[in-house]
């Protein structure tokens, strides 16, 4: 009877563990069952579908540090940094070690959140979690830069700039992404990037219903109003991704960026057009000297047209995409671009440069300084060799949005893209910019250069020389078909501006913008004469002391110019004739004419100018060009003049 009960008790209990087994293994296998599905919904960017199957794991198995991890970066990716902080902090409860990378992912789901001390917090553990070691230099730089933008970003939002709201371009902004806006000198023309359809469409892609394929764009300002948007024709637009357009001030060259073509050199590749007798020339890839295998765009060339700087991913930069400039070499070539350095760059993403009209001062957007939302716009200044620290230009340009591509006029109207309304969603803003966010004020100069005998527009090249170190500021060309010349004249500088064309008389103005002058556009026609027997001109950049015939060493750029024609020239021979206003004897001004007709025949014979290819005659006050009651006209009169008498 023992024997039987002791058999039955043996088989009830081997029935209960056996069931126990059963139902243990049936659970291991849901729970694995519910990870595998929440990883390959993860790695697929179903991050909704990935936390139902996280959300089931867990049933299963509470403490499983890979699920609460998973579920975490699955909320944050999907945008709920609520979520994403309870499901990374339960994995801290579990295993505080499990990776340092966990305290970041917290700390920047307490930015998204505004909440700065914790994400400070957070940020420290992530910088006292890393190892120590040669190899983890670069991430202990971002763990720094995260703690430095947490702990200084309040002050910085508790500021503004303006109490003037930015206001959107109603009639440029489309339903979709419009962005990259650069506006002309003048303010007359804004040139951008949409994603619209009407482009270059990639109609035959279901993917791109809200994004047809990036095209530019540009809008002119009439009647006080941004007119309808107006599609870049080929070759600028093609049927590949075309962006982030930037001109010369003078609106003859453009860089912007093309993606994915067959010549490629990387992701997208800058580019460079030259407008050529009213009509844009084939885009050409800058090459691999400037382009790299990694992603090059978003590029901002200076007024001068002698810089680019653009953003990068390439390698052996500071962060996720820096700043680099790129140069004009002395054979006209783009040089090896070279990182702007760590003062600008960060260990995140710095982009949408800009360099406004001085040259100097730089606008670009970063998410790595301290700021007040995903990207600020900040502006650096160039002074002694290298970029200053940058600044935040504050609220309220700046949001808890994205805010980026940045461009200004030379009045100091701002423009930039934010998606301030709409975080899905990129619109361009204008703003009258507070005076200290202004570059140093710039005088646009602008014109037609035209035969002085039959008015026919001339593509000459426009020169903006130094006037007191002969240094070469810019190199321009006036319009081949029009013969229209814009250039944009930082103040703070004595500027001589010349026109030369082959077969033509060389013509130039002086422009002395003390640092104090205040914006203005001036409107300078020039009249080139041609070269011929008997051709008169007026050399307006040749300067005397009062009273005397010794040159000022100011005269010496213009001096140098009529030196280079005459070598150009060997078969001319010139007249240099000296005029005076009428103050003081006939006597003592034909005199003093005749010396600064000498003296400046003189300067030519030992610059190389053959002597009997040289005449010198004063002519005192006789012939006067204007009024000698008035100063203006007294100035205007003395003067030095170039006569052919042979060619």
């Amino acid at each position: 009877m023992k024997q039987t009960i002791s058999y039955y008790l043996f088989i009830f209990s081997f029935l209960l563990v056996s069931g126990a087994m059963a139902q243990t293994t049936s659970l291991d296998e849901a729970f694995k069952s519910a990870y595998k599905n929440g990883v390959k919904a993860y790695k697929a960017g179903d991050y909704k579908g990935a936390v139902d199957q996280f959300q089931e794991a867990l049933k299963y198995r509470s403490s499983h540090e890979n699920s609460w991890y998973y579920a975490g970066m699955a909320f944050v990716n999907d945008g709920n940094p609520e979520r994403a902080i309870y499901c990374l902090k339960r994995l801290e409860n579990i295993n505080p070690d499990y990776n340092p990378w966990v305290y970041s992912y917290i700390g920047n789901a307490y930015l998204d959140l505004d909440d700065l001390r914790k994400a400070e917090d957070y940020y420290q553990k992530f910088y006292d979690n890393l190892p120590k070691d040669p190899k983890g230099v670069a991430t202990l730089h971002l763990a720094r830069n995260r703690i430095e933008y947490a702990k200084r970003s309040p002050e910085i939002r508790a500021s503004k700039n303006s109490d003037d709201q930015p206001l959107p371009l109603a009639n440029v902004n489309s339903s979709l992404h419009d962005y990259t806006p650069q506006v002309n000198p003048t303010g007359t023309r804004l040139y951008f990037t949409s994603v619209r359809q009407g482009g270059f469409d990639y109609i035959k892609d279901s993917a791109r219903l809200t994004n047809y394929g990036e095209d530019v764009y540009y809008s002119s300002y009439e009647n006080d109003v941004w007119q309808k948007p107006v599609l870049m024709p080929e070759p600028i637009n093609s049927m590949s991704d075309d962006f982030g357009s930037s001109f010369t001030g003078d609106g003859q060259t453009m860089v912007y960026v093309r993606c994915g073509t067959d010549e490629s050199i990387g992701g997208c590749d800058l580019y460079i057009a030259y407008l050529e007798s009213g009509q844009w020339s084939e885009p050409k890839n800058m090459g691999n000297v400037v382009n790299s295998g990694a992603w090059d765009s978003q590029p901002t060339i200076s007024s001068d047209g002698t810089r680019i700087i653009f953003s990068s991913t390439r390698d052996g930069g500071y962060g996720e995409s820096d700043l680099y400039v790129t140069s004009l070499n002395q054979y006209g070539e783009w040089g090896i671009p070279s990182n702007l350095g760590s003062t600008v760059n960060t260990p995140l993403s710095d982009k949408s440069p800009y360099l406004a009209s001085d040259g100097k001062s730089l606008y670009y957007a970063t998410e790595g300084h301290p700021g007040y939302g995903e990207s600020d716009i900040f502006y650096s200044l160039f002074d002694n060799g290298k970029w200053g620290i940058p600044i935040n230009v504050g609220a309220p340009i700046n949001s808890s949005g994205d805010d980026t591509n940045f461009s200004i006029s030379a009045s100091g109207m701002g423009y930039f893209a934010s998606s301030r309304l709409d975080a899905a969603n990129y619109d361009i803003f204008e703003m009258e910019l507070p005076d200290h966010l202004k570059p140093k004020p710039s005088v646009v100069v602008q014109g037609i250069v035209s035969n002085a005998n039959t008015s026919a527009p001339i593509g000459a090249v426009v020169l903006v020389e130094d006037m007191v170190t002969g240094e070469l500021i810019a190199l321009n060309k006036s319009n081949d078909e029009t013969g229209e010349y814009l250039i944009v004249l930082p103040a703070g500088r004595s500027y001589s501006v010349s026109a030369t064309k082959d077969g033509y008389f060389f013509y130039s103005q002086s422009f002395d913008l003390p640092d104090d002058a205040s914006y203005a556009e001036i409107t300078k026609d020039i009249l080139l004469e041609p070269i011929e027997k008997g051709t008169k001109v007026v050399l307006n950049n040749i300067f005397f002391e009062s009273g005397r015939a010794e040159l000022k060493p100011i005269s010496y750029v213009e001096l140098n110019k009529a030196v280079q024609l005459l070598k150009d020239n060997g078969t001319m021979v010139i007249e240099v004739g000296g005029y005076t206003d009428n103050v003081g004897s006939d006597e003592l001004n034909l005199k003093l004419s005749q010396a600064r007709a000498d003296a400046v025949v003189a300067y030519m014979v030992l610059a190389g100018v053959e002597q009997e290819r040289l005449r010198s005659k004063g002519y005192g006050e006789s012939s006067p060009i204007e009024d000698n009651a008035t100063e203006e006209g007294r100035k205007a009169n003395r003067r030095t003049e170039f006569v052919i008498v042979e060619f």
